[in-house]
């Protein structure tokens, strides 16, 4: 060992019993690369950079953290963290008591005409008339889904479900008109909120269904029954049929090595199975299954639009139509936009000038409550992810 040489330990930076050595010589076989040899001076060079050798040969030495040890700085993330918490609770507390505040003044602002209107919504007024009576407008926008039931739910199917009785129980609504924007989406979502709408016309007052967009399959299979449909110049009609996605991934599974060996209490228990192929025996029973779906699909509309079921079996193979198309096959009464939708309420009901109303949900404190934990949960997770990403980057 020269004078350069040193022996590296936990103090210096080095591991217990790691040896420093001297970096790799220049060309010339002296470390600072000269070819005839270390440099004459009456002082030493200053001595080369100490290389430790690892696993993967000579590597630098360690950086030190400013912060010490592993210990410290989870002492220190924790401490942030801590002190972070009570400012987290704050916010939360404000949050609560601002959403409370707001729902409640919306709720005294905006209160209900009819004492059979669901508690859950709040009225707003979307364009206000000179006439004496009401058009609640009821948006079906997205994809139609839902758990539960029309009276104890969660989901559009639930919320459009509401409005649609709140409609039918105000005195002071002549008239509904949905703002249907749907792809479609559950058989029994849609199906229920069909069964809304025919409610809703025994109470004597018309409900029209108008497309923006798009009124296809479920979409359509809840406007149906309405008193008259009216489409949009570029919307898109019809879609009138039922789909069972399934998948198979047998061939994966077994390319990976995985097997599924299921226990059933009966041979067709795992009917449509994603982990085997599906038997002729169970395609024809599941074929079965969603031809049922599909002839009450065709009945509805058939009874809906007053058309011959042999017609709409005809137009029920799936397809798409146009605004245009859909009114020549007896689809829709008329295309025109939403303001013509309204002007034909007012004509149905006799009522010209009548102001328009929405509904909006109103949150309860369970669904305040719900929402505050999460935006706390992401605020602590989002300062979490933080100090871990600045404790990663002192530690290199």
């Amino acid at each position: 060992m020269n004078e350069f040489d040193q022996v590296g330990t936990e103090q210096d930076g080095g591991p217990a019993g790691g040896v420093w050595r001297d970096a790799p010589a220049g060309p010339g076989g002296s470390p600072d690369g000269n070819p005839h040899g270390p440099a004459t001076s009456h002082r030493a060079p200053p001595p080369p950079p100490r290389w430790r050798e690892g696993a993967y040969g000579c590597e630098p030495p360690p950086r030190r953290s400013v912060f010490g040890s592993h210990f410290v700085q989870s002492c220190l993330a924790a401490g942030c963290a801590t002190i972070a918490a009570p400012f987290i609770l704050v916010f939360t507390a404000l949050l609560l008591f601002g959403a409370m505040a707001g729902s409640g003044l919306d709720k005294a602002a905006s209160a209900l005409d009819s004492e059979d209107a669901s508690p859950n919504l709040r009225v707003k007024v979307v364009r206000k008339g000179d006439g004496d009576g009401t058009v609640a407008l009821i948006a079906v926008t997205g994809t139609i889904e839902g758990r539960g039931s029309q009276l104890e739910g969660a989901g559009m199917m639930t919320f459009v479900a509401d409005q649609l009785r709140a409609a039918a129980g105000d005195p002071a609504v002549k008239a509904i008109v949905l703002q249907v924007d749907s792809p479609g989406g559950g058989l029994t979502a849609s199906d229920l909120i069909y069964d809304e709408v025919r409610r809703a016309k025994t109470k004597g007052k018309p409900v029209l269904a108008w497309a923006g967009g798009l009124m296809a399959s479920g979409g359509y299979y809840i406007a149906a029954p309405c008193d008259g449909i009216m489409a949009s110049p570029t919307a898109t009609i019809g879609s009138i049929g039922v789909v069972m996605q399934h998948f198979q991934v047998a061939g994966l599974l077994e390319r990976l090595g995985i097997k599924v060996d299921p226990l059933t209490t009966g041979a067709r228990k795992d009917i449509g199975s994603p982990f085997r192929e599906m038997t002729p025996e169970e395609r024809k029973l599941l074929q079965e299954y969603i031809d049922h779906a599909h002839r009450r699909f065709i009945d509805i509309v058939a009874e809906g639009r007053r058309l011959p079921p042999e017609r709409v079996e005809l137009l029920a193979d799936g397809r798409i139509f146009t605004a245009d198309a859909s009114l020549e096959y007896g689809l829709v009464d008329r295309i025109g936009y939403l303001e013509d939708a309204l002007e034909w309420a007012e004509e149905l009901t006799g009522t010209p000038g009548m102001r328009v109303i929405a509904y909006r949900k109103v949150m309860t404190l369970s669904d305040i409550l719900a929402e505050s934990r999460r935006l706390a949960a992401d605020a602590f997770a989002a300062l979490l992810a933080e100090l871990a990403d600045s404790r990663r980057i002192r530690a290199e």
